[in-house]
């Protein structure tokens, strides 16, 4: 008791020091606690900042890709621009019969077809261009030949109307119209081609039906494409266009003369070529000798070479024509995804049909957009 009396001082110092040590201890694994949850926090932190800069290293090179992206865009409208005017100059507008196309009424369309039959019919024979023709049903007079008359009858394409004409929508009176203006065209440039003193014949004129009452009565001047339908232009290409099939029996130069003519819209999309040539035929010829009277034989007896005898060469030029009437431009085919219009800028959207030579479309696509929101 003494000794406790004696070292009071020292025992309350140890007291005070082993509970501050006590509650030092207590707060130190306290606050290590905290300070590890702090750390676990900090790195979670972290990672989701490496994240994120990882998700944004892609729009580093936003600025820089935003503008090559305009750049691309302009010289897309460029290109579409020349592609207009290219597609422009294979309609040909001023000389475009479709285009030119002013409204007529069914029998104005048949009374323009009856006066080609006599036009082109003369412009043919005073051009010594010859047609098909008929043998007339005529009787033979007496004992000498026959009074038949050939019988010109070629229609150049609408034989089946050279005096009928069935009841025609106006749409269908419209294409056979627009056809025979075609053909009116395609015929002048035949008779062009002629040269003096060369044969020169057409043999045929194909089109396609206007429609389903010229399919029932066409016959056999409706074209057959089969495999040559691949070689049209409309068969890839947004593009409406008519078909002919000229057929002719001249020579070579004539065909070039008639090539050299077609221009837009008319394009040649096949040419054929078939010759027929007789086989060479030879002249037997008598042996002409003198007789050798000292040896009783032939003196250079050798007996002449034969003269090839040639016949003159028919030659049938078969010409596809495709007729280009309509090239679609229609502004709606950018319009077919919409999810590459959502949140699209529209400034610049305007700008590139501006460049690109549409500027003419722009109110309609702001339109088709309005309507897509």
């Amino acid at each position: 008791m003494s000794v406790l009396k004696e070292n009071i001082f020292l025992i309350f110092s140890i007291t005070v020091g082993l509970v501050a040590f006590s509650a030092t201890l207590i707060l130190s694994i306290s606050e290590s606690s905290k300070i590890e949850e702090f750390r676990k926090d900090i790195g979670r932190e972290f990672s989701k900042r490496e994240l994120i800069n990882e998700e944004l290293s892609i729009f580093h090179n936003l600025d820089s890709d935003y503008k090559q992206a305009e750049r691309e865009l302009m010289e897309m409208a460029k290109l579409e621009k020349s592609q207009s005017t290219y597609w422009k100059s294979i309609l040909n507008p001023r000389e475009n019969q479709m285009l030119k196309w002013k409204e007529k009424s069914p029998e104005a369309v048949n009374a323009d077809i009856t006066r080609m039959f006599t036009s082109l019919r003369s412009r043919c024979l005073t051009a010594e261009v010859g047609l098909p023709v008929e043998s007339s049903s005529a009787p033979s007079i007496g004992f000498g030949e026959s009074n038949a008359k050939p019988k010109v009858t070629f229609g150049f394409g609408f034989r089946a109307y050279d005096g009928f004409w069935p009841s025609f929508s106006k749409e269908e009176a419209k294409t056979l119209g627009i056809q025979s203006k075609i053909i009116k065209e395609l015929v002048e440039y035949i008779t062009q081609s002629a040269i003096e003193s060369r044969p020169m014949s057409i043999v045929q004129i194909l089109r396609e039906p206007a429609g389903d009452i010229d399919r029932t009565h066409i016959g056999k001047d409706e074209i057959k494409l089969g495999t040559q339908e691949s070689m049209l232009l409309r068969e890839d290409l947004k593009i409406e266009s008519l078909v002919f099939n000229i057929k002719l029996k001249s020579q070579s130069s004539h065909a070039r003369l008639f090539i050299n003519q077609l221009r837009p819209p008319f394009m040649l999309r096949d040419f054929f070529v078939e010759r027929k040539i007789e086989e060479l035929k030879t002249k037997s010829q008598p042996m002409d000798f003198t007789p050798n009277p000292f040896g009783g034989s032939v003196l250079d007896a050798t007996p002449p070479k034969p003269v090839p005898i040639v016949n003159d060469v028919d030659s049938e030029f078969s010409f596809l024509i495709e007729y280009i009437t309509g090239i679609s431009n229609d502004i709606k085919i950018l319009h077919q995804r919409n999810a590459l219009w959502e949140n699209a800028n529209l400034e610049t959207y305007e700008k590139f049909l501006t460049e690109s030579g549409n500027a003419e479309f722009i109110d309609e696509a702001m339109n088709i957009l309005s309507d897509s929101e």
